[in-house]
């Protein structure tokens, strides 16, 4: 089906009143290994990158680590965190992030005992 100039116009005045838009330019290379991470969490390229963004942004603000450990985890406990941040509109690193932090707060409220 063929879109009319006037439904162009309208997306186009859309996209400009709700969006920021600006250009990234990077190695050569980079982009490919962009689309994969991407496409293993299920998202596109532009959301992938936001969520990364958003991620660090929520780092520094909450005035953690610039840099992280690394952690790994159990392949379906990787899939079930994905899902969860995915859900929660978070990136995967924010929302591990927050998952531990809550099971610290139950801990201490049990003693600092962990779950049995």
């Amino acid at each position: 089906m063929a879109v009319s100039k006037a439904q162009q116009k309208a997306v186009t005045k859309y996209v400009k009143s709700k969006y920021d838009r600006f250009g990234l330019t990077m190695p050569k290379g980079n982009l490919d290994t962009i689309k994969a991470h991407a496409e293993a969490q299920g998202q596109s390229v532009n959301a992938y990158i936001n969520a990364a963004i958003d991620s660090r942004i929520a780092q520094e603000a909450a005035g953690g680590p610039q840099e992280g450990g690394v952690v790994s985890l159990p392949s379906d406990t990787l899939k079930a965190a994905q899902e969860g941040a995915q859900a929660a509109g978070e990136g995967l690193q924010q929302f591990v992030a927050r998952a531990v932090e809550t099971q610290v707060e139950r801990d201490k409220m049990k003693g600092g005992k962990p779950n049995e």
